[in-house]
């Protein structure tokens, strides 16, 4: 099943802007924009071995980029459920935890965590909302980057393969009495114009982890900092541990600087691949097709939607451009 989604388009200038491919495949990109994930493919990083495997949220709801232990979920004494920390995120570009905004609280005794810099929000980071967080993994070694071939962790079939090696996987937390797999994400950087968004994913079926057997992939357009409606992404009668391309999400962006969450709806998720197309939301790309000023009293968002005052420091976007407030 996919829902369609149409954003009004702004009042534009004449001035073209050249519409660019963003392949997001936790391999050594072009765009590098996984540069935290190919540091732990490095053999001699000190992340690397242990199975192949990575935490960057464990079982236990604790977010793991630099092995400092910093609980994004922890159950205070006398209660069965855990509590979140909320409006955290774990940057793509550096693995380091930040505040995704200046009020997010960290409740654990771990290491100051300081705000998100500017130019963390030019890669993609991870994130949870209040539905829970979820165990995430990277998992180096699956797929194939030279062709097709018939094994597990790789396409279903030849006409759903696309070049990638590694994935990251949403799956259920294994404790504190919270089993959550609908609400953590990978948050990608801003586009504008006519957008497409591709997704290579895929499911191990059975088990706890995804008792239903579907496949399942969230989708969530973040519009002028705004989350919108999700838009659900479904495969009928999925292979397991095989991945496949679901079907593109198009829409007018044109005027509207739009970010795209992609995650787990539900059940475990193996996220391979997110092709985006669009123009990039910055200085060459947004900024310069807005005709009209804006207004002096417009309000003021962060990237989460929330709206801030002018003591507010960092990203923000206002009447659809982006600004770092200082």
């Amino acid at each position: 099943m996919k829902k369609s989604l149409l954003i009004a388009a702004a009042a534009l200038s004449a001035v073209a802007v050249k519409a660019e491919v963003f392949n997001y495949d936790f391999n050594s990109t072009e765009n590098a924009a996984f540069p935290f994930l190919v540091s732990i493919m490095d053999e001699n990083s000190e992340f690397y071995g242990g199975g192949g495997n990575y935490d960057l949220v464990d079982k236990y709801g604790i977010a793991m980029p630099n092995k400092a232990g910093l609980p994004v979920l922890n159950t205070p004494d006398g209660e069965e459920k855990g509590v979140l920390d909320l409006n955290l995120g774990i940057s793509m570009l550096d693995g380091d935890i930040y505040k995704l905004t200046p009020d997010a609280t960290v409740t654990s005794d771990a290491a100051e965590v300081n705000e998100m810099p500017a130019e963390n929000f030019n890669y993609p980071y991870l994130s949870w909302g209040e539905k829970g967080v979820t165990r995430t993994i990277f998992m180096p070694g699956w797929g194939s980057v030279d062709a097709w071939e018939d094994k597990d962790y790789n396409a279903a079939t030849e006409a759903d393969w696309v070049a990638c090696k590694n994935g990251v996987q949403f799956t259920r937390l294994g404790t504190q009495g919270i089993v959550s797999r609908g609400d953590t994400y990978f948050q990608y950087p801003a586009v504008t114009g006519n957008v497409t968004v591709t997704v290579w994913a895929g499911s191990n079926l059975g088990g706890t982890a995804n008792p239903d057997n579907v496949l399942e992939v969230a989708v969530t357009p973040v519009v002028d900092g705004e989350a919108g409606e999700t838009i659900v992404l479904t495969k009928a009668d999925p292979v397991t541990k095989r991945y496949y391309k679901l079907d593109p999400i198009t829409f007018d962006a044109t005027g509207k600087s739009v970010s795209f969450r992609v995650g787990a709806n539900n059940a475990q998720l193996n996220l391979m691949y997110v092709r985006i197309e669009g123009e990039a939301a910055g200085e060459a790309g947004i900024d310069a097709i807005i005709a009209d000023e804006v207004a002096a009293d417009a309000p003021v968002y962060n990237v989460l939607g929330q709206r801030v005052n002018e003591n507010y420091k960092g990203l923000v976007i206002k009447g659809g451009k982006k600004y770092i407030q200082k």
